[in-house]
């Protein structure tokens, strides 16, 4: 049998675990070592032992899910309701500011979990400031004045009137189609700008060319005879479409016709109706035998001035030209109208 021990150690071991990560060779030896300390105090040894990387664990239970506010009779009522599935469903005990989580089997209670608001502190002190201008402080009569009480507060700014500063530099020029001083409807093409006398804004117009013609060639004009009973035949029918100004009309031409002796055929032009519109265009003939050419000019049967609207077709306005032979003198004799080097030479002439 051995001797009875000569020396008894006391020890304190450190086991450390040595990380082995898969396709490491293993560890064929370890050690153990225990150092004695000279005082007698109990020695430290180190062991090194393999440590290996274990099979992932069993998943632990989900963190709290919240489920709102309930009061303590909800709560209480729930804990009959909930089963396994609801573990971890966590709510706020409205009255107590606890937090009950459901564990499976019952509720676990956490209390004041949220909890509980302090007292509410004292309002502050408001007062007014200094008012400044660009950097000025403002005395006087102006300045910051702060009312209200118990946190109800209003902040009330009381500024000068500050004198006219020197004036800016000029800025970059505006289109003139938002121009304060153009007035009416936008712009179309060949349009320009007018003064408008009425308003003292200008407005956009339309480019008048000086004069607009239309002309009613010989082929327009019918070789007619008549008998001595008639008195009127329609010559020619002549149809102006709407212009955007108004204007006047101006006539040339003429027409033959034969007027035995004793008898007078005229030409007329009316606007609108044949026998009953107003007079615009005349020709006056001639007593006397065989053919003669009655020239057209234009009529009127009061005085036009500058800036009058006698006479006048309104912009935008159509209007329809009735051009007539009639017979002025004579009856027992028929009257005829022909062709021959017949024309018409209407000229539109702008008014104001």
């Amino acid at each position: 049998m051995p001797s009875d021990p000569i020396e008894t150690l006391t020890a304190d071991i450190e086991i450390y675990g040595i990380p082995q990560q898969p396709g490491m060779p293993p560890m064929t030896e370890t050690y153990l070592h225990v150092r004695r300390r000279q005082n007698g105090a109990a020695g430290t040894a180190v062991l090194g032992l393999p440590a290996y990387e274990g099979a992932p664990g069993p998943a632990g239970p989900p963190g709290a899910i919240h489920k709102g506010d309930r009061t303590q009779s909800q709560l209480e009522g729930l804990a009959t309701t909930l089963g396994a599935a609801e573990v971890n469903w966590a709510y706020r005990n409205v009255e107590t500011d606890d937090q009950w989580i459901w564990d499976g089997d019952g509720f676990v209670i956490y209390a004041n979990a949220y909890g509980t608001p302090g007292l509410t502190g004292p309002a502050p002190t408001m007062h007014a400031g200094q008012l400044t201008i660009n950097g000025t402080p403002v005395d006087g009569e102006f300045g910051v004045e702060v009312t209200g009480t118990d946190g109800d507060y209003a902040v009330h700014l009381h500024l000068p009137e500050m004198p006219e500063g020197e004036p800016g530099p000029p800025g970059a020029s505006g289109p003139i189609f938002t121009s304060v001083d153009v007035a009416g409807p936008a712009p179309t093409a060949s349009q320009v700008l007018a003064f408008n006398a009425a308003t003292g804004k200008l407005n956009w117009s339309t480019v008048r060319t000086p004069i607009e013609e239309y002309v009613v060639p010989p082929s327009g004009f019918p070789n007619v005879t008549k008998l001595s009973s008639d008195v009127r035949h329609q010559l020619t029918v002549v149809t102006i479409p709407p212009k955007a100004y108004p204007y006047r009309f101006d006539f040339a031409g003429g027409v033959d016709c034969e007027a035995k002796v004793g008898h007078q055929i005229d030409l007329e032009i009316r606007l609108g109706d044949p026998v009953s519109g107003p007079l615009l265009g005349y020709g006056k003939g001639q007593d006397g035998e065989g053919w003669r050419e009655v020239a057209f000019r234009a009529h009127s049967d009061v005085a036009i001035l500058p800036g009058s609207t006698d006479g006048v077709i309104a912009a935008n306005t159509q209007a329809v030209l009735y051009v007539s032979a009639v017979k002025k003198a004579g009856s027992s004799s028929s009257w005829s109208v022909r062709n021959n080097l017949a024309q018409l030479r209407i000229r539109l002439t702008g008014a104001a």
